[in-house]
């Protein structure tokens, strides 16, 4: 009798076992590699049938296989090692009033769980090769007894617990009939159990299996009995930045409406097999940080991870991720999987392939990643700004028209230029993951980064000089300074008191991007950027009405040179509030600019946040560096505002909050690490990316607010940089 009972008690031990196993980790907050029609598992070798959301290895790309995809230049993954991709669909918004789609933002959070242990199986690392998909892009219906449909769930972000208990905002296998306040987890667990013989199969799923009791927990079937780590996607996607119109709101790259068809594919890429089963069977404290796995915490790069670059090829088409658009690509007409599927719209011709990286216009050659000045700039002939606009050759030709051999750009969008360099600047190169920021007019080029440079020069006595015009494109409303702003920015002046300013010619420019222009607009034909172009003199000289140059296609407005001869910094920030300030890209990488933080300038940096959470006070604005000054919980957010961070760090338990970045909430209840020492407030210039009129840090500067009031203190270990969102099924 005792050996007919033992089953039914393993199960019934297994079904007790807490949500969370205490043994994994989580490569949190990782950002896309790519979004393309691409699927190398389904559709290998061709364009694939609906677009994806990618993250991971560089290697990704049409077709490939393991001994390829381990030879990625990097990956987005903050271990080097784990070159694998990780994908799903993208998620679009339906506008129900023009019948337009838009792909909405997303970021991934990638877990790593030591599950079915506790039943005498041994957790095997991935085989090499291995290549799986979780979930079904044709699926409508929800069968409760499958594991594979349990696997597919959703969880509505609310972190004011305004409906903590309401069934309706329960955890459920399909979307939500209302919008969600702080963004939406879309999750997918992978079968965990392998047949030990086959990489693949033929429906990418019959070498795997779900446990025999749950699918995210339990002991192996015999048909499948090598039980591998645990793995588990969150898309966390921001819906909440965008309207709610009821059922059909939402809607899959597959076209699926009711969320059934969500679904992931994994190809394994790690390097070093034997690091993923040291950390798989020796950290025993690793309860989500990656750094409290010591096999994990020696090789991680955080920087490396957000330097990486997509090198490779991309389907040719509109994918809805700059401008809406009108019909979903490939053969996925919007259905809701009741009547008849609707006819697919005329396809037309396959589209073709092709590459991310822009050659370098002609003569010019990449140096590679400088460290910026550390009292002035390095370039100091001519700048130029172009928040949404700015590549290594827009930059390169508008150097070049200036007659500058050096063009250097950092931040994403800020060029420079010179002959030779200042202020003890040079051109010896650093390590190139120092160089972090995607260009902010073509993601997948790097342009510099915090201090750091991607420098470029370019050879005088080699081929004829490129064309430095810029391609012109239909007609768009370009916001100018009329008379009014700037006779504002007359009365500003550019730098405070205390600086002086750099000898710079008048060929020096500050260009501002419409995306953060609130001047009046024009019809302005073929204009590709709308830019407004000042000296970066003091600007208090001029007061003219600026008048567009038809060979640059931009807006001056003329201001005489500046003479002094110091060596203070002349940077957008330090131009008058009158002038819209560009939009900053995060070191994870450029998102869309609509989503970006805006960088404001020191006169007008964004005020301190209003409807601070009761026992909380703003605490003025302080150092963070790489080791992180405030480093026991964090969460990153698209949509982030003051309230949310500090609900975030009350719900942890913690004391102090400071937000960087714009969209980096950070907890503590001391700084650490070096940090926390007090910096003028125009330091923390950017916005909230949820909350654009309240300030949310800077580069390594964070914003802080204290709590004002008493309260329970926790003790705990630093978390790695992601978040830490409660589940009720992983």
């Amino acid at each position: 009798m005792v050996f007919f009972l033992r089953i039914p008690l393993l199960a019934a031990a297994i079904a007790a076992l807490p949500a969370a196993n205490a043994v994994h980790w989580i490569f949190g907050g990782t950002q896309e590699l790519v979004v393309t029609r691409l699927d190398p598992v389904v559709n290998p070798g061709t364009v694939g049938s609906h677009v994806h959301s990618i993250t991971g290895g560089s290697g990704f790309g049409e077709t490939y296989d393991y001994d390829s995809l381990v030879q990625s230049q990097c990956t987005k993954i903050v271990v080097p090692q784990d070159k694998s991709n990780y994908w799903t669909p993208k998620l679009y918004h339906f506008n129900k009033q023009n019948a337009s789609l838009t792909a909405m933002p997303n970021s991934f959070n990638i877990y790593y769980l030591v599950r079915g242990d506790q039943t005498g199986d041994k957790i095997k690392a991935f085989p090499k090769g291995l290549k799986m998909v979780a979930g079904d892009p044709t699926r409508k219906t929800y069968d409760a007894s499958s594991h594979a449909d349990q696997a597919i769930s959703y969880v509505c972000l609310d972190y004011s617990g305004a409906h903590n208990g309401d069934p309706e905002w329960n955890e459920r296998p399909n979307f939500f009939q209302h919008n969600c306040p702080n963004g939406m987890r879309a999750q997918v667990f992978f079968p965990s159990c392998w047949d030990g013989k086959n990489l693949d199969s033929p429906d990418h799923k019959s070498h795997m299996s779900y446990p025999v009791e749950n699918y995210n927990n339990g002991r192996c079937p015999s048909t499948h009995p090598v039980h591998l780590v645990s793995l588990f996607y969150e898309m966390i996607i921001s819906v909440d930045q965008f309207s709610y119109d009821g059922p059909g709101s939402w809607v899959w790259a597959s076209g699926d409406t009711t969320g059934y068809a969500f679904h992931g594919d994994f190809t394994n890429g790690w390097t070093d097999s034997d690091l993923l089963q040291s950390a798989i069977d020796d950290c025993p404290n690793a309860a989500g940080n990656v750094a409290d796995c010591p096999h994990l915490a020696a090789v991680m790069d955080q920087q490396a991870a957000a330097a990486c670059r997509y090198p490779g090829e991309i389907v040719n088409e509109d994918i809805g991720d700059k401008f809406p658009i009108a019909v979903l690509p490939g053969c996925n007409p919007v259905w809701d999987g009741t009547g008849t599927k609707p006819a697919c719209p005329s396809a037309g011709a396959t589209p073709s392939l092709g590459g991310t990286q822009e050659k370098l216009a002609t003569g010019w050659t990449e140096v590679g990643c400088i460290a910026e000045a550390t009292n002035g700039r390095a370039l100091t002939g001519a700048q130029l700004v172009d928040a949404t606009g700015m590549t290594k050759n827009k930059c390169a030709q508008f150097c070049q028209s200036k007659n500058f051999k050096f063009a250097g750009i950092e931040w994403s969008q800020e060029c420079y230029c010179g002959n030779s360099f200042s202020n003890g600047a040079s051109s010896n190169t650093v390590a190139s993951t120092q160089c972090s920021n995607s260009c902010a007019g073509n993601k997948f080029e790097t342009c510099g980064g915090p201090q750091r440079l991607t420098l470029l020069t370019f050879d005088a006595n080699g081929a004829p000089a490129p064309s430095v015009s810029v391609a012109p494109s239909s007609s768009v409303a370009v916001p100018v300074l009329s008379s009014a702003v700037v006779s504002s920015i007359a009365s500003t002046s550019v730098v405070s008191s205390s600086k002086s300013l750099p000898t710079i010619s008048s060929s020096s420019v500050v260009v501002v991007s419409s995306v953060a222009s609130s001047a009046s607009s024009v019809v302005v034909s073929n204009v590709p950027s709308v830019s407004v172009i000042v000296s970066s003199s003091a600007l208090a000289t001029s007061s003219a009405v600026p008048t567009a140059d038809p060979a640059t296609s931009h807006v001056l407005v003329p201001v005489p040179p500046i003479t002094t001869a110091s060596s203070a910094v002349v940077t957008p920030s330090a131009v008058s509030s009158a002038v819209p300030s560009p939009v900053h890209s995060d070191v994870c990488g450029a998102p869309p600019p609509a989503e970006s933080p805006v960088v404001s300038s020191a006169a007008a940096a964004p005020p301190v946040a209003t409807g601070i959470p009761a026992g909380w006070a703003s605490a003025g604005c302080v150092s963070d560096n790489g080791h992180r000054t405030l480093n026991a919980r964090a969460m990153t957010s698209d949509s982030l505002t003051v309230a949310q961070c500090l609900n975030y760090c009350t719900k942890e338990g913690f004391s102090i909050a400071g937000i960087e970045y714009g969209r980096e909430c950070y907890c503590g209840n001391s700084f650490k690490n070096d940090g926390g020492k007090p910096l003028d407030n125009s330091v923390c210039r950017m916005s909230c990316t949820g909350q654009k009129d309240a300030q949310c840090g800077g580069d390594w500067a964070l914003s802080v607010f204290k709590k004002t009031s008493n309260s329970s203190r926790r003790a705990v270990k630093a978390k790695h940089f992601g978040r830490h969102h409660p589940h009720n099924t992983f």
